[in-house]
């Protein structure tokens, strides 16, 4: 009887598990919005789902790092049926920015939202950031208009599978958005007083710097970055050089308080390369890769403002403009234009203010393979000489970042916000 009851109990167990089982695991699915609803597809263009389908319009999206969950921003009911809502521009490559919402999450194969933020029509969320286990997003909360001084924006870390409220807190003011730590589960900001880290329940506040000269800065030079890749070892930030000048200094910080001046340049945006070895900064239409180690460095010039994205194993660079795709092989130190518009009337502008309310790129449009990636036309449908087709089409690169073939159409719809993969905040610009 006894042996009866363990195979009954081993049999329920079996049954329970398939029961929660995904039906769909969509460990390489692609994500995109299309007409208010957030669905996924294959790579192939076959099995479209529309994970999120009821409800107010959903206007942003994060791919969770391990590929199964999607924290998604989905617009508050009141809100929705306003002029201002209407007017939102779900197709532009940038994103859409802070906005009344809800905040959510569900599973790559549908379900049930757990909503992680409740909305209301005068309080504004960004949208949400995952750290890199996959356990915590962090979001900000502001009211309908912008604080006067960016460290009284509201930052707040919740739990990814708790309903709002129960597991949310919030974090010390900050003039940046606060970075991840990758393995001591803290926080890094800035403050009129200098760096600080907290624990990723907002307390335990402790100080790494003193006040930093120039702080606080232009919104999108505001940052302080964990380095990936490394055991959270170093930090990245950017010091002004001297008073009134636009010159800045880009300082790498040991957390025994070592410091190194890695750049003195003009440059408006900075991040890490995936694998913590580079770092990535701009000055207008030339972005500069930097060596950590041996301080080798080169420039390329491309489409201004474009939007870079690194391949995960750090090989590749895809600088994304509203008229031109650029792909950049870092070892050969070559860029090679893709994509292009004959257009010469669409832009993404970008002038930040201190109190400039960006935010990071929300996905990737890489593969999780580094050989793989997507892009959306956006009107731009010229294929070094082949004309295509509006949609999103996937891209097969050798090893040494040679395209292979020509672009595979995945969809052909009124698709905005494609994503393959997990965008890491320490690696990309804030738009």
């Amino acid at each position: 009887m006894k042996v009866q009851r363990i195979l009954l109990l081993a049999l329920l167990l079996l049954v329970t598990l398939a029961a929660c089982s995904p039906g769909h695991l969509g460990s390489n699915e692609i994500a995109f919005v299309r007409s208010g609803q957030l669905w996924t597809i294959d790579p192939d263009g076959a099995n479209p789902f529309a994970i999120v389908a009821q409800g107010p319009p959903v206007v942003g999206y994060s791919w969770s790092p391990n590929h199964q969950i999607v924290a998604f921003r989905m617009l508050d009911e009141d809100f929705a049926r306003t002029a201002a809502a209407r007017q939102l521009n779900s197709g532009d490559a940038s994103l859409i920015g802070d906005v009344p919402s809800t905040l959510n999450t569900v599973g790559v194969d549908g379900g049930t939202p757990i909503p992680i933020a409740f909305s209301s029509p005068s309080v504004r969320y960004s949208n949400p950031i995952w750290n890199a286990n996959g356990t915590r997003l962090l979001y900000r909360q502001t009211g309908t208009s912008n604080p006067p001084n960016p460290d009284q924006d509201s930052w707040v870390v919740a739990q990814s599978d708790q309903p709002g409220g129960i597991a949310a807190k919030a974090l010390p003011g900050t003039y940046a958005i606060p970075s991840f730590s990758y393995n001591t589960q803290k926080t890094i900001g800035i403050s009129k007083a200098g760096i600080f880290t907290t624990t990723l329940a907002g307390s335990g506040q402790q100080f790494l710097t003193g006040p930093l000269p120039g702080h606080p800065l232009s919104a999108s030079l505001e940052r302080v970055l964990w380095q990936p890749g490394h055991q959270d070892a170093h930090m990245l930030y950017a010091v002004q050089k001297a008073t009134n000048t636009p010159t800045v200094q880009l300082m790498l910080r040991a957390m025994n308080g070592q410091t190194t001046m890695l750049a003195t340049c003009e440059c408006t945006q900075f991040a890490w390369s995936p694998d913590g070895n580079s770092v990535l900064y701009t000055s207008g239409a030339n972005y500069t890769v930097l060596t950590i180690r041996s301080k080798a460095a080169f420039s390329i010039t491309a489409e201004e403002d474009s939007v870079p994205y690194w391949s995960p194993d750090s090989k590749f660079l895809l600088l994304d403009g509203a008229r031109t795709l650029t792909l950049v092989q870092i070892a050969q130190r070559q860029q090679n234009v893709l994509l292009s518009s004959s257009g010469s009337d669409k832009t993404f502008p970008l002038v930040p203010t201190i109190t400039s309310l960006l935010q990071p790129a929300a996905n990737s449009p890489w593969a999780a393979d580094s050989r793989h990636f997507l892009f959306l036309t956006h009107d731009r449908l010229s294929w070094q000489g082949k004309r295509l087709s509006e949609g999103i089409y996937t891209v097969a690169l050798d090893g040494n970042g040679q395209v292979q073939g020509v672009p595979s159409i995945v969809d052909k719809g009124n698709d905005a916000q494609a994503g393959w993969s997990y965008q890491d905040a320490n690696t990309s610009f804030l738009y």
